[in-house]
C-alpha cells in the first residue's frame, strides 16, 4: 500500500510539473499576444523565486527572460535599464545550464542573441563582440541542424548585421524560413510566441522588397492560428490592405 501511495504521489508531482510547464508557455504566448507586459514580468518574477528550477523551468524562464528583454528594447515599449537588469537574470540562467547533449546548440544559440541585446543597449559596443554573436549562432545550427531557435538567432544576426561585416537579409529569410519548416515538423508551432513572433518578422523582411502578398501570407497564418490577434487585425491588416490596393 505504501509502495503506491509513493507511486501515485510521483505521478502526481509529474503530471503538475507537466501543467505548469504548459501553463509558463501559454501564459507567456497570451502576454505576447494581447501585449501584456506586466503579467510577463511577473511570471518571470514568479520563476525566479521558487527555491529549485527543474531543468524544464529553467528552459522555460530563460524563454520568457529571453522574449521579455526583446520586449523592452522595442520602439514602442523600451526601456533600456530594464532590458539591461533582465538581461544580467538571463546569463545567469543560462550559465546554470548543463553545458551537455542538447543544452550545447541552445546555449550558443542564446549567447548569439544576448550580444545582438547587448548592442541593442549599448550601441557602442557593435565593433568589439559583433562578429562573436555571428561565430555564436553559426555553432549553434552546426552542433544541431534541427534547433529552430538556433536558426532563429542566425536569422536575426544576418538581417540585424551590416553587409560589410556578413550581414544579408536576402539570408536572413532564408534562416528564419528554415526555422518556420522546422518549427511545423516539430509541431511546436501553436500556442507559441515565437512561432508568431517569427511570422511578424518575415513579414517585416518581406515589407522591405515591398512583397505585399507573402507579408500577406503570413498576417494571414497568425490569425489562423488566432484570429483575434489585435496588433494584427486593428494595426497591420488596415496598412496592408493599402498597400495591396496601391
Amino acid at each position: 500500500m505504501k509502495k503506491k501511495i509513493v507511486v501515485l504521489a510521483a505521478l502526481l508531482w509529474a503530471i503538475s510539473g507537466a501543467c505548469m510547464a504548459q501553463s509558463v508557455l501559454q501564459n507567456v504566448y497570451r502576454c505576447y499576444v494581447y501585449k501584456d507586459m506586466q503579467t510577463w514580468k511577473q511570471i518571470i518574477d514568479s520563476l525566479e523565486a521558487l527555491p529549485t528550477l527543474s531543468e524544464q523551468q529553467r528552459a522555460e524562464l530563460l524563454n520568457a527572460e529571453y522574449g521579455y528583454v526583446a520586449w523592452r528594447l522595442s520602439k514602442d515599449y523600451q526601456d533600456k535599464k530594464e532590458a539591461a537588469h533582465y538581461l544580467d537574470k538571463a546569463y545567469a540562467q543560462l550559465e546554470r545550464l548543463p553545458n551537455e547533449g542538447k543544452h550545447v546548440s541552445q546555449i550558443a544559440a542564446y549567447h548569439g542573441a544576448f550580444i545582438g541585446y547587448q548592442i541593442a543597449i549599448s550601441p557602442m559596443k557593435a565593433p568589439f563582440i559583433g562578429l562573436k554573436s555571428l561565430r555564436y549562432v553559426k555553432e549553434a545550427v552546426a552542433t544541431d541542424s534541427t534547433n529552430y531557435f538556433a536558426y532563429i538567432q542566425y536569422g536575426n544576426v544576418l538581417y540585424y548585421m551590416p553587409a560589410m561585416f556578413g550581414g544579408s537579409k536576402k539570408e536572413a529569410v532564408v534562416k528564419y524560413l528554415k526555422a518556420k519548416e522546422l518549427m511545423l515538423q516539430q509541431d511546436v508551432h501553436q500556442n507559441n510566441w515565437l512561432y508568431m513572433n517569427l511570422l511578424l518578422t518575415l513579414a517585416d523582411a518581406y515589407k522591405k522588397n515591398q512583397d505585399w502578398q507573402s507579408v500577406k501570407g503570413c498576417y494571414d497564418e497568425a490569425l489562423q492560428l488566432q484570429p483575434d490577434y489585435p496588433y494584427i487585425t486593428q494595426k497591420l491588416y488596415p496598412t496592408l490592405q493599402q498597400n495591396l490596393e496601391k
